[in-house]
């Protein structure tokens, strides 16, 4: 570790002064930084998604998301690859209601499918009603009906790497 003569600034190994993509410099680990400046583009998606829901007594999106943070990309504990998500539940219904379920998800399909959203295939069985989805950016949407009357939506902000690059 470095301390500066001041105390203000610690710097680990990892750490670096680098500008991030969008423009800041910071004193952090690049992909983290990279990472975080995703923040609003995330929620705003997650807005747009909220925003297809059908509901008359719909909350707010706020009231109703898990706290964001920084994802590993990678199953590899020493790589330096992170991503910023954003995720919220909707409960569309009391009680279950897998039809009402399915009609919700689906009109958020529709608005992904409307504005170019591409359709990851999904690894699990065929049975399985949670899609994935990609933007020319690369920003990923998970949209996943819970089948306990709520429908959860994801939102992943691209990979960035140790040197604040966008990967993958």
């Amino acid at each position: 570790m470095v301390g500066s003569v001041a105390g203000c600034a610690l710097l680990s190994a990892d750490d670096a002064r680098v500008t991030t993509p969008g423009g800041a410099v910071v004193t952090a680990r690049a992909d983290e930084a990279a990472a975080r400046e995703q923040q609003p583009r995330v929620r705003e998606i997650l807005q747009d998604l909220w925003d297809q829901f059908d509901l008359a007594d719909k909350p707010e999106v706020e009231q109703q998301m898990a706290p964001g943070g920084l994802r590993a990309c990678t199953l590899d504990v020493t790589s330096d690859i992170s991503a910023w998500a954003e995720s919220a539940r909707l409960r569309v219904s009391e009680e279950e209601n897998p039809e009402l379920e399915a009609e919700q998800a689906q009109l958020v399909r529709d608005w992904l499918d409307a504005n170019g959203w591409e359709r990851l295939d999904n690894p699990a069985p065929d049975s399985s009603p949670v899609t994935y989805h990609r933007d020319a950016d690369g920003f990923k949407v998970t949209v996943a009906p819970q089948l306990d009357a709520r429908v959860s939506l994801d939102v992943e902000s691209p990979c960035f790497d140790d040197q604040g690059r966008q990967v993958g």
